[in-house]
């Protein structure tokens, strides 16, 4: 795989084309979040108090429900400030995972996708693939990785296992990320699951955030008793 589809490494040329990218993304999905359509958030302070004054080098993990295609980016462009779009090298703006069947499937689409802090994940290669421990490299280094656990577009809103890719990135991170959930309606309706996928005006959607989840003291407890090594010795 190319490196301009993997590297996290920010180039003074990548961040200028990154900045491009995910400012006209990021612009755009504000429009339709809160210009054409009206977003209602909920306890955005937990968000913002999380994301801004949590200790320097702490990885955060965000996770939600997956209704619709647009979920990402316009959640983001909702809850953030336009400037943040600007400044993709800082660790207030996300990253997060795509499939690669999907969004990877030309160079093109590749470079557009990696330039707005997405990675490429292989659905059914499980949480020990490649792209995991780039993710768990990025979260070591303090960033902010957004994950749908759902693991695809849940279009009939049902019950489903969710994947467990976050249990993996927390147990082996060098830092234990803080875990912040939240939840979101109403994004398929600005851009339906069904054809011709057109995106919608005039809509209401909300997105509600929880309360941050710290799993450092769990994690130390289970490291020192040693229960994974004794679980995969099974």
């Amino acid at each position: 795989m190319n490196d301009w589809t993997v590297s996290t490494k920010f180039s003074k040329k990548w961040r200028l084309a990154s900045s491009f990218v995910s400012f006209v993304v990021g612009y755009t999905s504000h429009l339709f979040a809160k210009r054409f359509n009206k977003t209602k958030i909920i306890n955005i302070d937990s968000f913002n108090k999380i994301l801004h004054d949590r200790p320097k080098g702490k990885p955060l993990i965000t996770v939600c429900n997956h209704d619709s295609c647009c979920d990402d980016p316009v959640v983001f462009g909702a809850i953030l400030p336009l400037s943040t779009f600007l400044t993709p090298e800082k660790p207030t703006l996300r990253w997060t995972l795509a499939a690669k069947e999907i969004c990877f499937s030309q160079p093109f689409h590749s470079l557009v996708f990696r330039l707005g802090k997405v990675l490429p994940i292989v659905r059914g290669d499980g949480v020990y693939q490649p792209i995991m421990n780039q993710v768990l490299d990025d979260l070591n280094k303090g960033d902010w990785v957004h994950i749908f656990p759902e693991g695809k577009v849940n279009e009939k809103k049902e019950y489903i296992r969710l994947k467990w890719g976050v249990g993996r990135l927390v147990a082996d991170a060098k830092i234990t990320p803080v875990v912040l959930p939240f939840y979101h309606y109403g994004f398929d309706d600005i851009l339906p699951n069904k054809q011709p996928y057109r995106p919608q005006m005039g809509q209401k959607a909300t997105i509600v955030f929880g309360e941050p989840i710290y799993f450092d003291d769990m994690v130390r407890n289970l490291k020192e008793k040693q229960l994974s090594a004794k679980y995969e010795n099974k």
